[in-house]
């Protein structure tokens, strides 16, 4: 039984160091695994509306969202905070974002419909036919999460595509015969 269970254990590990080596040149390593999630963030918008009782500011129209070199539009923005020293340095929580999402770093795009970026818990999430775009490489799907901490990213299918996630990804182009490797 242990020949048996080195066996599997050894032909997982192929396995898994084959799918990494054939999945790398696909997608790169996203620059958002180490976003710095402690800068501050700067928001402007062409209105704003702010509700302190309720600990919350809702920008309003062509929102833009920058946090080092990570930015994020969208047509509304609520912003959740935390006055810590009375009205003075409150502390951002959450942000949600609605109508024609859209975040970019300097190696990837992601669409959606809304967003949900929760600070405290270092999260990005994505909604309603989201599209994630790296390079020449496209990911589609209904709901996109993505760890700002582990570089983890979790896309739910889409259900005008029955459920499923669809990807369409860049390979190398063909060497020709005489071209040395």
């Amino acid at each position: 039984m242990k020949k048996l269970f080195q066996k599997v254990s050894l032909a997982t590990a192929i396995l898994t160091a084959t799918l990494c080596a054939m999945a790398s040149p696909l997608l790169a390593q996203s620059v958002l695994k180490s976003h710095d999630t402690y800068q501050a963030i700067d928001i402007s918008a062409e209105r704003l509306e702010m509700k302190q009782k309720e600990g919350r500011a809702i920008f309003k129209g062509a929102v833009t969202v920058k946090q080092g070199k990570m930015t994020l539009n969208a047509d509304t923005l609520t912003v959740f905070y935390q006055a810590e020293n009375g009205v003075e340095n409150p502390s951002i929580s959450r942000l949600d974002a609605e109508g024609s999402v859209t975040l970019t770093s300097a190696s990837e795009t992601l669409s959606g419909e809304w967003g949900v970026y929760d600070v405290d818990r270092r999260l990005i999430t994505l909604g309603g036919d989201v599209v994630f775009t790296q390079g020449d490489s496209t990911l589609r799907g209904n709901r996109l999460e993505f760890d700002l901490v582990s570089g983890l990213a979790k896309l739910d299918g889409n259900a005008s595509e029955d459920g499923r996630v669809r990807g369409q990804f860049s390979v190398p182009s063909a060497k020709k015969p005489d071209e040395k490797q």
